[in-house]
C-alpha cells in the first residue's frame, strides 16, 4: 500500500503540474521594425509636352528628362533631344540644350540632399525651330533633409531669363505670362518651394505652354516644361519594440498553502489567482481523499 508520504508527494506534484499549465506562456517576438533610409531626387529639366499635328489630326505625347538621379547619384549632361513622328520630317527635336546642366543626390548617416546647376541653357518646344521657348543663363536648386534638424529648399534666381525671345522679370509671388500674337502664350513660375518636417521640394522654373504656332505641320503645343527640379525625405531611425520576457518557471514558493496554515493565500484577488487557487485546491482534496482511503484499507485488513 502507498504510505502516506507518497501520497503527499503525489499531490504535491500534480497541483505543481496545475500551477505550471495556468501560468501565462511566453509572447512571440514580433519582426523588428526597420527605420527608413531617406531618399534624394534631382532632375535638370523635364519636358511634358502634348503635340497636335496638322496633316494627321492626331496628338503625339513628349515626355523626356534631362539629367534624372536619384539617391545616390550624379549626372552631368548638355543635350536632351526627342523625336517626334510628324515634325521636321521626323528628325529629333532638341528641347533642351546647355552648356551646364549637372544634377546631384547624396545620402548618408547625417542625411540626404539633391542639387541642379544649369547655365547657358536653351528650351525649344516642336513647331518653334527659330524661336527659342526658353533662354536662361544660370540658375539653381538645392534641398537638404538632415537627420538632426529641419529640412531646407533654395533656389537661385537665374541671372537672365527670355521667354520666346523676350527678357522676363520673373515675379516671385506670381505666375509671369508672355503672349506673342500668331504664337501662342508662355506662363513662368519661378521657385516653387515645398517644405516639412521630414521633407524638401523645389523647382527653380515650372513653364506652361500653350503654342499655335501652325509651323512644321504642328498645330498646337500645350504641357509643362520643369526646370531644374529636386526633392529629398530625411532618414528616420527603427521604432524601440518592446517585446515579452518568458514566464518564470514556477516554484514550491508558488505552490498554495492550506487554509489555516501561515502564508496561506486570502479569498480576495484577482480572478486569475482565484481559478489558479481552485485548481491547485481541487487536486489537494483529490490526494487527501486517496489517504482516507488507503487508512480505511489498513483498518478493515487489521479487524479480519
Amino acid at each position: 500500500m502507498p504510505s502516506r508520504s507518497s501520497v503527499r508527494a503525489v499531490a504535491a506534484s500534480l497541483a505543481a503540474s496545475a500551477l505550471a499549465v495556468s501560468l501565462p506562456a511566453a509572447t512571440a517576438q514580433a519582426a523588428t521594425p526597420k527605420g527608413s533610409a531617406g531618399s534624394a531626387r534631382a532632375v535638370t529639366a523635364e519636358v511634358d509636352l502634348e503635340v497636335s499635328l496638322l496633316d494627321k489630326a492626331v496628338r503625339v505625347p513628349v515626355d523626356a528628362t534631362l539629367n534624372k538621379v536619384q539617391t545616390p547619384a550624379e549626372r552631368d549632361a548638355s543635350m536632351l533631344t526627342a523625336a517626334v513622328d510628324g515634325v521636321d520630317r521626323g528628325r529629333p527635336v532638341t528641347l533642351v540644350k546647355a552648356d551646364v546642366g549637372r544634377s546631384v543626390t547624396h545620402s548618408d548617416d547625417r542625411g540626404t540632399s539633391a542639387s541642379v546647376t544649369l547655365a547657358d541653357a536653351d528650351v525649344h518646344a516642336p513647331g518653334l525651330p527659330g524661336t527659342t521657348l526658353l533662354g536662361l543663363q544660370a540658375l539653381s536648386a538645392e534641398v537638404t533633409c538632415p537627420v538632426d534638424g529641419r529640412p531646407t529648399a533654395k533656389v537661385t534666381s537665374p541671372l537672365k531669363l527670355t521667354v520666346l525671345g523676350r527678357p522676363v522679370s520673373v515675379g516671385l509671388n506670381s505666375p509671369s505670362r508672355v503672349a506673342v500674337p500668331a504664337v501662342g502664350t508662355v506662363e513662368v513660375e519661378f521657385s516653387k518651394k515645398t517644405v516639412t518636417t521630414t521633407t524638401a521640394a523645389a523647382s527653380a522654373l515650372e513653364v506652361s505652354v500653350d503654342l499655335n504656332p501652325l509651323n512644321l505641320n504642328v498645330a498646337r503645343v500645350t504641357g509643362k516644361v520643369t526646370v531644374a527640379s529636386v526633392s529629398c525625405e530625411k532618414p528616420t531611425a527603427a521604432p524601440v519594440v518592446q517585446t515579452s520576457r518568458p514566464a518564470p518557471k514556477p516554484t514550491k514558493a508558488d505552490l498554495p498553502v492550506p487554509a489555516g496554515q501561515p502564508g496561506a493565500l486570502a479569498s480576495t484577488g484577482s480572478s486569475g489567482t482565484g481559478t489558479l487557487v481552485g485548481g491547485a485546491a481541487t487536486l489537494l482534496v483529490t490526494g487527501g481523499a486517496a489517504l482516507w482511503a488507503t487508512r480505511r484499507r489498513r483498518a478493515h485488513a487489521r479487524r479480519r
